[in-house]
Order: structure tokens, then C-alpha cells, then sequence
């Protein structure tokens, strides 16, 4: 369907940005065109994705011009273009940027987790975005006098927390919703072991679940044909 490319872009371009540091321009490259793709896949089934794609070509753009930033500095090119203002304008549009794909994104998922009927996604993608609205504004509240250090340092923690919340739910996605027709067919394997590790172990839990209940329902039957006969 799309979930599986969106949440490795996804994983690229958020969650590497705390491990890449400086080379984080990688990540969101990277992750951009992998989202971009799983996205043209999703809008098939939810129009509204359509938003998230049209945001996530200006994060791809936004990319680029990090790559240049970074050119910049290693190389002390000295260009013109990249002077202090320009610098401030360009984290302000990254800042409404990351906000409406991450906003745009959730929209789309709780858009076709109700058209598939599956309230509990349809439920976190709905909690999610006040997770990241939670984050965006203790950024906003960052440029005020009252931030200090003890207040910074909690920053990249809400930002690990809200991308991996996001993850996460991308990744039920990919696990629980199917294209219609394709609920009875053989799960196709991942090409990655952790996924199908999770698979195996969730399908065993579900899988010892209706025999034990099976076997309740059977010993009922039993004793109450016991009980009968006495």
C-alpha cells in the first residue's frame, strides 16, 4: 500500500535527524523521496494524502538547501546567498514545513483508518497530532527570555518521543490495514528480519489465544454434558 516505504522515509528524514547531526541534510533527502513514493501509493486509497506529498516536495527542497548550508561551512564557499537573515528565514520555513507534513501526514492516516473502519488508529493519529502540537509550540516557547538550558535539553527528547509515536503508528498501519481483497491472501515476508520477528510473535500470541480459548469452550461443553448424565 505505501506504509512500508513511508515508514522508512519517515525513520530517514525525522527520527535520524538526533543521530546525523550536521549530515542530517542526508536523512531528509533520503527520506523525502522514500515518503514521496510511498505516498503516491497511499493517495490511491485516501485523496487527502495528497496534501502530505505536496508538503513533503518543499521538505525535499528544504533538503536541498540544507545541503547547501552544509557545503557552505565545510568548504568555506562564503556565499552571499547564505547570510545570517537568510539563515533565520530558512529554520522558519522548516519549522511550518515539518509542522503541516507532520499534521497533513496524520490527517491522511486517520482519513483511511476511517474509511477501513479501524477506530484505533483512526483514534492515535487523532492523539498523535496533539503530541506534535505539544512540540511545536515548547519550540515556539524556546525563542522566549524564559528559556534556559534545563528547558533546551528537553527538546530533542520531545522531538525523539513525537517521531517515534509517529513511527510507530505508521508501522501499525503497515501491519494491520491492506489493500481490500488482500485480507485472506499469505502475508508476503518483509525483506527486514525485525519485522517479520514481530510478525511471527504477534501471529503466536494470537494463535495461542484461540486455542486456549477453544479448549475453555471445549472443557465447558464436557462438564456440562457431565452434569447431564448425573
Amino acid at each position: 500500500m505505501g506504509f512500508g516505504l513511508l515508514l522508512i522515509g519517515y525513520i530517514f528524514a525525522f527520527t535520524a535527524k538526533i543521530g546525523l547531526g550536521p549530515y542530517h541534510f542526508a536523512g531528509m533527502a533520503l527520506g523525502g523521496f522514500l515518503t514521496y513514493l510511498g505516498l503516491s501509493e497511499l493517495k490511491k486509497y485516501s485523496p487527502v494524502f495528497i496534501y502530505a506529498q505536496i508538503v513533503n516536495v518543499a521538505l525535499i527542497l528544504c533538503s536541498f538547501f540544507k545541503t547547501l548550508i552544509w557545503a557552505n561551512d565545510s568548504f568555506a564557499l562564503s556565499l552571499s546567498l547564505l547570510n545570517d537573515n537568510v539563515a533565520l528565514g530558512y529554520q522558519f520555513v522548516e519549522f511550518c514545513v515539518t509542522l503541516l507534513f507532520d499534521l497533513t501526514l496524520l490527517y491522511g492516516i486517520a482519513d483511511l483508518a476511517r474509511r477501513v473502519d479501524h477506530d484505533e488508529i483512526k483514534g492515535k493519529a487523532y492523539r498523535n497530532m496533539i503530541f506534535v502540537g505539544v512540540y511545536y509550540v515548547y519550540q515556539i516557547v524556546m525563542f522566549f527570555p524564559i528559556a534556559n538550558d534545563i528547558l533546551m535539553s528537553f527538546l530533542p527528547i520531545l522531538q525523539f518521543i513525537y517521531s517515534a509515536i509517529n513511527a510507530l503508528l505508521i508501522f501499525k498501519c503497515y501491519a494491520m490495514i491492506c489493500p481490500e481483497g488482500d485480507e485472506e491472501m499469505p502475508r508476503k515476508p518483509s525483506r527486514f528480519a525485525f519485522i517479520n520477528k514481530i510478525r511471527a510473535e504477534r501471529e503466536a500470541r494470537e494463535q495461542k489465544a484461540i486455542e486456549e480459548t477453544k479448549q475453555y469452550y471445549e472443557n465447558r461443553n464436557k462438564n456440562k454434558k457431565k452434569k447431564k448424565k448425573k
